[in-house]
């Protein structure tokens, strides 16, 4: 299968295997997983996640918002999608044709849902949000007895079926005892509304509030679906969690060699000449820039893997290109494959360990992989799939 082989991202599938069987032993048996394919799947590609997701036997997907999960639709999941933010309530219509789930805030919010489907028999499944320390979206599930005669008044609504209702913890990733005690609240305060909501007869069939934190540390928390993001494709949330569970990246970041030269002393590199030749130096232009996603930011401060060996960038990082000293790869030549993050020989560079370099997460790192490089799919080391957004 052929691919521009300028720059480009692999995804493992067997790691995601294993990262998926890793939390699924986690959780008690008969319990949901969610896949989290919002923001491209983490950068990993939505619609080949998705489908591998689900022939892992994810039953639920989940995304941001109505145009993922249009994509998800179009690239033939037919499966459950929530969508976990706003979708306009001009678009209850399409939610209902397409079979989506859409998370419902508030009483407004909801009214608004139902009333575009007036005069229709067309139903929405929604998720309720309850709001049990987040300080985002939601209801609130503590120290607001309204909440449950708004969510009376959402179930007596004939356009919208209650099928589940959730929570999000801000720190379940965190050890630390302050958070670990705000985890515990949250969670309480998610079973009394729970309980509350029963009293007046809502019961909804699916109960979820574990992200990849809560999903590794707080598996008794599980309920009926847990719905684990970043762990899914191989970074832990936290370094809290080290060793907690055994997970494996699915992403590498590779780029290639496009000229090499050798330079005297005192010769400056790249734009605003913040780096200066100090010896003869022999200096490699790699084919990633920060249109691709490697932050400007990052400049004279990373190192890549070249033959297993690690190279500092040097200069600015360029819009399509940037530079990194070779002289200690002597056989280093054009069309060598350079590693941005990932495995070469027997170094890594974990995304986290990149991220953290710009005091970030591998969240943003990830999401950031721009589109024009194409993510290349492998099985064992067999290309099943290859994903080129703009050719």
């Amino acid at each position: 299968m052929d691919y521009l082989k300028r720059t480009w991202a692999d995804i493992s599938l067997d790691n995601l295997n294993h990262n998926y069987r890793a939390l699924r032993a986690k959780i008690p048996a008969g319990c949901r997983f969610l896949g989290v394919v919002k923001a491209d799947a983490y950068g990993h590609g939505a619609v080949p996640i998705s489908r591998h997701l689900v022939e892992l036997g994810a039953e639920y997907l989940a995304v941001s918002n109505i145009e993922e999960a249009v994509q998800l639709r179009r690239g033939g999941l037919r499966g459950p999608i929530l969508i976990l933010g706003y979708t306009p309530p001009f678009y209850a219509d399409e939610l209902a044709a397409m079979n989506l789930r859409q998370e419902v805030h508030s009483l407004e919010y909801a009214k608004r849902l139902n009333d575009r489907l007036s005069g229709t028999k067309r139903r929405i499944r929604v998720h309720i949000k309850l709001d049990t320390g987040m300080s985002r979206l939601g209801f609130f599930a503590y120290d607001h007895p309204q909440t449950v005669e708004e969510l009376r008044q959402i179930a007596q609504m004939e356009h919208l079926l209650i099928e589940g209702v959730f929570t999000h913890f801000p720190v379940a990733d965190s050890v630390d005892g302050a958070d670990a005690n705000f985890t515990r609240t949250q969670f309480e305060r998610f079973m009394k509304a729970l309980e509350e909501l029963k009293a007046v007869g809502i019961a909804p069939e699916i109960r979820h509030c574990c992200n990849s934190g809560a999903s590794i540390l707080y598996p008794e928390y599980a309920l009926d679906m847990i719905r684990p993001g970043i762990a899914t494709y191989g970074v832990l949330p936290s370094s809290d969690l080290r060793g907690m569970i055994d997970l494996k990246p699915v992403m590498q970041l590779r780029s290639t060699i496009f000229q090499i030269r050798d330079f005297e002393p005192n010769i400056t590199v790249s734009y605003g000449r913040t780096y200066c030749t100090e010896q003869p130096e022999r200096i490699a232009v790699v084919g990633i820039g920060y249109a691709d996603g490697l932050s400007r930011s990052f400049s004279n401060n990373i190192s890549f893997l070249l033959h297993g060996r690690r190279v500092p960038q040097v200069g600015r990082i360029c819009m399509d290109m940037c530079m990194v000293d070779v002289t200690r790869v002597p056989e280093a030549k054009v069309g060598d494959v350079v590693t941005i993050f990932g495995e070469d020989g027997g170094d890594c560079i974990e995304a986290d360990s990149l991220a953290a370099r710009l005091g970030t997460i591998p969240y943003e790192l990830l999401c950031g992989i721009n589109k024009r490089i194409p993510r290349i799919y492998l099985d064992g080391e067999n290309q099943t799939e290859i994903l080129q957004y703009i050719v």
